[in-house]
């Protein structure tokens, strides 16, 4: 279910007005901060999204593909098999195959990305982290010019231990994110597309009344 959840951070935008300095290679901190700041300037976006996990042994534990909608603490996660709703107070999982949804307290205060895709690319304080390195020019997954940053969380409770970020030197955005687990899973996470959608209403990051009051669907409050 974590590795679901996870499906959710990345973006390649068009049209944001932040800017790397061209030619010159960003301090970690400081590329860390421009990526914030681009993330901050999306709004509401629906991001197109590829998600791949493997073990430690290289065993592949899980492929996916689907949407992942986000304004602010708020987010949708549309993917094959389970369906993600969060309002930033509560969150919904549909799982359509069961016929269940499973009803859960959203966390605004952590950074595991299990709990909450975007918390921890929108409060990445570089206090919390130990950079790995110098940001290196390498080629994003379009073969365009990116950043590339590495850093390690300073949280011994952290889920992860590593995150790598290919950051796109024309957005400022990352088109990449690689998350190593406590446990040696890894997560490489892509992002497809991305499109602006304005301020949404808060229904849409809601479970609809049509699955809730549906007597087909059993329903676990775990609140």
């Amino acid at each position: 279910m974590a590795a679901l959840f996870c499906t959710c951070l990345l973006l390649q935008v068009q049209g944001v007005s932040v800017q790397a300095s061209a030619g010159r290679v960003p301090q970690p901190k400081e590329l860390l901060g421009q990526m914030r700041q681009a993330l901050d300037a999306l709004g509401a976006a629906e991001f197109g999204f590829e998600f791949r996990a493997v073990s430690q042994s290289g065993e592949l534990l899980g492929e996916e593909t689907g949407t992942f909608t986000a304004q602010g603490e708020s987010f949708r996660l549309e993917g094959s098999v389970l369906t993600v709703y969060c309002d930033g107070v509560t969150k919904w999982i549909y799982d359509e195959g069961a016929q269940e949804i499973t009803v859960f307290p959203h966390d605004t205060a952590s950074t595991d990305p299990a709990e909450n895709p975007f918390a921890v690319l929108r409060r990445a304080d570089p206090g919390d982290y130990t950079f790995r390195g110098a940001v290196r020019r390498v080629n994003g997954p379009d073969g365009q010019a990116a950043w590339l940053l590495v850093m390690a969380s300073k949280d011994r409770n952290a889920a992860y231990t590593l995150i790598e970020f290919t950051v796109s030197q024309r957005t400022l955005l990352p088109v990449k994110i690689v998350y190593e687990s406590r446990n040696g899973d890894r997560y490489d996470l892509s992002v497809l597309s991305v499109k602006g959608l304005g301020e949404l209403p808060g229904t849409e990051f809601t479970a609809p009344e049509s699955l809730m009051e549906d007597p087909d669907i059993y329903i676990t409050d775990l609140r």
